[in-house]
């Protein structure tokens, strides 16, 4: 599954498998772009939401969605914080089974978060609203911006210093 915004290429997630005769969908391989990884921000959330989203408007015989986030990245100050965080945002839309254990691969102090999101419709104005909160953030800021404004302003400090206007 490749993931856009706006034309933005911004994950792949690779595979996603079907589970229980097609009814359940699996995922966990999280491949982001170089757009995503230099963001300051989680964007992983809103792209987990948007895949989300369009699985239940796309594809109605997929009724339950299970999770298993373990892609370390820096935000929220440590490991721990980000666990609480991908936890947190499970149980806001209405996720089951939701655990954090630590990650066996030899690297103390790295989670991962499971969590199984059924379709119905409590859970889905709940995945609705977390998500259109996440859209209000980058709607304000897009993904991607603040490397463009970067960009943009180092272009303008090298024609100040190379005497071009």
């Amino acid at each position: 599954m490749h993931v856009y915004n706006r034309g933005e290429f911004l994950a792949v997630l690779d595979p996603v498998p079907l589970l229980r005769d097609g009814t359940e969908i699996h995922l966990e391989a999280f491949d982001p772009q170089p757009i995503v990884k230099a963001e300051g921000r989680h964007v992983g959330r809103f792209i987990f939401l948007e895949v989300c989203a369009f699985v239940t408007e796309n594809f109605p015989q997929v009724q339950a969605i299970s999770v298993t986030f373990s892609r370390q990245i820096d935000l929220f100050g440590g490991a721990a914080q980000l666990a609480a965080a991908r936890a947190q945002t499970l149980l806001r839309i209405g996720a089951t089974d939701v655990h954090i254990s630590s990650q066996v691969d030899g690297h103390a102090g790295r989670f991962v978060v499971n969590g199984l999101w059924h379709y119905n419709q409590q859970n889905l104005e709940a995945l609705h609203q977390v998500l259109e909160e996440e859209r209000a953030t980058f709607r304000a800021r897009p993904i991607g911006s603040i490397l463009k404004d970067r960009r943009t302003m180092m272009d303008r400090f090298r024609h100040v210093v190379l005497g071009r206007r």
